[in-house]
């Protein structure tokens, strides 16, 4: 069993990135003259999803 104990060792650490992708940190709000303009959401794993009110424009997945 012994050969597949990096596999195993992966898998968790991908578990926990899995699990810090879905906790969240901090969400932010932008408004201009009273309106929704954005939404910022930080993640505990350094990832941000800035989601935007106008559909033409496409939300951001961020990385830091």
């Amino acid at each position: 069993m012994t050969q597949y104990k990096y596999k195993v060792l992966q898998r968790k650490k991908e578990l926990e990135q899995e699990g810090l992708d879905k906790e969240w940190s901090f969400m932010e709000a932008k408004f201009d003259k009273g309106k929704l303009v954005s939404i910022t959401t930080g993640f505990k794993s350094g990832k941000r999803i800035t989601e935007y009110k106008d559909k033409r424009r496409k939300n951001k997945i961020e990385y830091t």
